[in-house]
């Protein structure tokens, strides 16, 4: 990887699909773009742009829903020694902008149905410049730019050079540019490759938003690298059905879902009636999965494997990972190391744990961000000694198996003794009646902090504290046990990219 770039990747996977001429790499909706098409389209762009002065190292701002275009525009950059700077379509103006600046972009291109946020961007001030795709209106069109383009522009582009810009979800507080090369954008594809046995016959349906970090350079990106198809799913209007009839039509072989999607999907009453034995991996994370889930997938999809993986912003998407011969028997698991890290459960000396022992993840590895764009000290403080500091906390089993625990600024201390949130909230979702709970501290007269939960409650279910409460005394020790509960019927609110924002669940348990 020390002289490939993702260029480069698009290259070889169109001479490989040679082999069979026309093989199609990208579906959206009725559209198939084949190999040939995707990097013919993306040298015009990238000739285009040159031709309106993009410079090798120009931050472009990605402002677009799941489409073609998106990944026209990714290669398009790469080919010109620029930034790719994916933008949450989710995200208000004020938001945007406060990432436009951070990083400088110098372009944005985005979707005419953002037309409305894109123009209050442009009316605060904007220095860069905007293409519009669709009949958006901005300093260029789109498909106009491509079609009078001329030759690819010769530029020199080297793997260690800076090519993506993610940002981090801003649970911790302002979001950080989390910077990656052209080589630890290969190193994260390359190993899902290894790990997940990636083949030309891969059909994989990107379910998340592209601009996550589990959008498209990860098993996405993988699969195009050995030649198979990418079926995009649409940025609005995900149902149960809609995923299924698609998985369906297209025979689509791998997935990534959020539990939260997972636990609608194995829970749609129409799910038998599809024909989804094409379907060989779901792969899920971004929190933990409940174990209910885990143990439903296993009922409902005998021959897919449904592991839970654990990744960030700083490495997309899966530093850890559960083999699928090996998730039956590891259930609620995160895993261990993928082929391309070292991971390692450490205390606040920095010697490992024991097994069992609550610890904070670090991590080795090629695939890892070079730093925060612009942010020095948080640079230092979490890649410190070289190891990638995530500030999540976890214990692993005797054979190396890695469990989250959660935030350590999540960790409950009550009495002296230190509660592990994710811990707790898993045996809560557990109970029949519970779809989903989140827990935090806080302050208490007597123990300093206690555990309080806001407990979402399935469709016409009833549960009590008194009953919770019962329940959990079977399956947890007293002192990590909530002091206060919150029924509702109300889903947990959650960043874009679904995490729990538990600042926000502190704000609604404190009105109640």
């Amino acid at each position: 990887m020390d002289s490939y770039t993702v260029a480069e990747l698009l290259r070889k996977s169109r001479l490989a699909g040679r082999v069979n001429e026309g093989r199609v790499a990208v579906v959206f909706e009725s559209r198939e773009v084949t190999f040939d098409e995707l990097d013919e389209r993306s040298d015009r762009l990238a000739a285009a742009l040159h031709a309106q002065g993009f410079a090798k190292g120009d931050r472009v701002g990605v402002l677009l829903y799941n489409r073609v275009e998106w990944v026209e525009l990714f290669f398009a950059v790469a080919k010109l020694g620029g930034v790719v700077v994916p933008l949450n379509y989710l995200l208000k103006a004020g938001e945007l902008r406060y990432i436009l600046d951070d990083c400088a972009a110098s372009w944005v291109v985005y979707e005419q149905a953002l037309e409305p946020v894109v123009k209050e961007l442009r009316a605060g001030g904007s220095a860069a410049r905007y293409v519009g795709v669709g009949t958006a209106d901005g300093d260029f069109a789109y498909e106009e730019l491509i079609s009078r383009a001329g030759p690819p522009p010769e530029v020199e582009v080297a793997s260690g050079d800076l090519f993506l810009l993610q940002y981090t979800s801003g649970t911790t507080g302002a979001p950080k540019g989390a910077m990656h090369t052209h080589a630890t954008v290969l190193w994260n594809s390359f190993h899902q490759v290894v790990d997940y046995g990636i083949t030309a016959d891969e059909v994989y349906l990107v379910v998340p938003a592209l601009c996550w970090a589990a959008g498209f350079h990860d098993l996405a990106l993988a699969t195009l690298w050995r030649g198979g198809r990418v079926v995009l799913s649409p940025s609005t209007g995900f149902t149960p059905e809609r995923f299924l009839t698609t998985v369906e039509r297209h025979r689509v072989t791998s997935v990534l879902l959020v539990p939260t999607v997972l636990k609608r999907v194995l829970g749609h009453p129409g799910l038998g009636d599809h024909d989804v034995s094409s379907l060989r991996l779901i792969c899920s994370g971004g929190e933990p999965v409940p174990l209910t889930a885990l143990a439903d997938a296993r009922r409902l999809l005998p021959s897919c494997a449904v592991l839970q993986v654990y990744g960030m912003s700083e490495f997309p998407t899966m530093m850890t990972y559960v083999r699928p011969d090996e998730a039956a028997g590891k259930a609620g698991s995160a895993g261990r190391a993928c082929s391309a890290a070292e991971v390692r459960v450490v205390d606040e000396r920095g010697q490992d744990t024991a097994p069992g022992e609550v610890g904070e993840i670090i991590c080795r590895s090629p695939a890892t961000m070079i730093g925060y764009y612009g942010k020095p000290d948080a640079t230092a403080a979490t890649l410190e000694g070289g190891w990638l500091h995530t500030g999540d906390l976890a214990h692993v089993d005797a054979d190396g198996y890695l469990y989250i625990s959660g935030r350590s600024k999540d960790m409950i201390i009550t009495g002296g003794l230190n509660v592990y949130p994710a811990e707790v909230e898993r045996v809560v979702a557990q109970h029949p009646a519970v779809l989903e709970a989140a827990v935090v501290g806080v302050p208490d007269p007597e123990w300093g902090e206690v555990g309080a939960a806001m407990v979402v409650l399935r469709p016409g279910c009833e549960l009590g504290e008194e009953e919770l409460t019962r329940y959990l005394k079977g399956e947890l020790a007293t002192y990590k046990i909530p002091r206060r509960f919150t029924f509702t019927d109300t889903l947990l609110p959650r960043t874009t990219s679904g995490k729990v924002q538990k600042f926000r669940v502190r704000k609604l348990l404190d009105l109640r």
